[in-house]
């Protein structure tokens, strides 16, 4: 049993919402709960953004196959920087803890 005013309980409900609306394995384009509806639908957004928001992450929560429908990869790598004496480095490509959505800015 959770305390629904502690920080599991208050995020309790959208971590309920955000397991119903994820893919079945195989079917990564469609929510099996809005039919009609491509992954990641509005359902699945709305309870991810309440986890952000309550500081839960999201990524803990989706199943790695789904992480670059989320996530989507770039576009290409980081030109290597070619330092003083000429050795190269590359800059790691960014980590988000969340996935990034613009409709999650609200």
């Amino acid at each position: 049993m959770v305390d629904v005013d502690s920080p599991l309980g208050r995020v309790g409900v959208a971590v309920d919402e955000l397991a119903a609306h994820l893919p079945m394995p195989g079917t990564q384009t469609r929510c099996p709960l809005c039919s009609t509806m491509t992954w990641p639908c509005a359902s699945f957004l709305d309870a991810a953004r309440h986890l952000h928001d309550g500081g839960v992450p999201v990524g803990l929560l989706v199943p790695l196959d789904l992480h670059p429908v989320l996530w989507p990869p770039t576009a290409s790598a980081p030109a290597p920087v070619t330092a003083v004496g000429g050795s190269t480095t590359s800059t790691p490509p960014a980590v988000h803890p969340a996935p990034v959505r613009e409709s999650w800015a609200g």
